[in-house]
């Protein structure tokens, strides 16, 4: 009977734990069903007809949208100039955070590990779109870097450098957003490298620089893929960024987007371009996803 009555408890005690896993489940599964139906409503919506007010026309299925989208060279050129900026950014956010996230993981004093990571968070504590209007302050043609160019004489007083309303404040404006997130990215997997097999190509006479390309950078593979795939998915789909940077001269995927869906009221196109522009954004994270597993497999072997 005793045991009887542990195995009982026992088989009672995993029931109440399987329950109250699915309730700590269920807010987030609803969530997910929640994104999974609009998605679903969206998919569905780009195969249909509207008239110019936005209303669905009738009820046959058809390609033309997406057959607009993938013909049509204003729609193309969008898209593959939202895939070069996105690339750009996502190159340059590694370049950069990689030797800030080295330096917060491999920093032996606290106060400037401490000091790094709230530089690199500071922009989260603040909005985006705050932070673009600031940096339009810098990058303006009357902003603080032409200022500076003018009052040390490298442009005359009346010049200036045009770094807004381009490509380049866009490239400038993404790196700026998805940087903090590859640093992160970067540092968690860092961390998770054993120092040992560094300090053990030194003593094998490797300096620093053949110590980092050959032991440092192999090993950290992981997660520069999956940082580069992080920002790659955050720069793909910006909208705030180009709007306000870029303005009408730099029109990325999402902004393009935007105006199909606010201002021609086509939804249905609209909804076929974001459908694109998800599974391209889909495919090329799985590539990384491919890559950052045979980066994984690859130190080992």
């Amino acid at each position: 009977m005793r045991v009887r009555s542990a195995a009982a408890l026992a088989a009672a005690g995993e029931r109440e734990a399987a329950g109250a896993g699915a309730l700590l489940l269920a807010p987030a599964l609803c969530l997910i069903a929640l994104f999974a139906a609009a998605l679903a409503a969206f998919f569905g919506l780009s195969f249909r007809r509207v008239d110019p007010s936005g209303a669905v026309i009738g009820d046959a299925l058809t390609f033309a949208n997406y057959g607009k989208a993938l013909t049509d060279w204003l729609y193309l050129r969008t898209m593959l100039l939202t895939l070069q900026l996105s690339v750009q950014t996502t190159v340059a956010a590694v370049v950069l955070g990689f030797p800030l996230a080295y330096w917060i993981v491999r920093s032996r004093s606290r106060l400037v590990r401490a000091a790094l990571i709230v530089v690199v968070a500071v922009p989260f504590m603040t909005s985006l779109i705050v932070r673009l209007y600031a940096l339009t302050l810098v990058l303006g043609n009357t902003g603080l870097i032409n200022r500076t160019l003018q009052a040390v004489g490298v442009i005359g007083p009346d010049d200036f450098v045009p770094l807004i309303r381009n490509q380049a404040s866009v490239v400038i404006g993404l790196v700026y957003f998805v940087l903090p997130f590859v640093v992160f990215t970067l540092a968690s997997a860092l961390r998770r490298l054993d120092v040992a097999l560094e300090e053990a190509a030194q003593n094998l006479g490797a300096d620093e620089v053949r110590t980092f390309f050959l032991v440092t950078l192999p090993l950290a593979g992981p997660g520069v893929v999956a940082a580069a795939s992080l920002g790659f998915a955050l720069s793909a789909t910006a909208f705030a960024t180009p709007l306000i940077l870029g303005g009408s001269a730099v029109k990325m995927i999402a902004n393009m987007i935007y105006d199909q869906v606010l201002f021609v009221h086509n939804v249905a196109f609209g909804a076929a371009l974001a459908v694109i522009a998800l599974l391209a954004t889909a495919t090329v994270t799985s590539v990384y996803a491919r890559l950052g597993a045979g980066a994984a497999e690859g130190p080992g072997a």
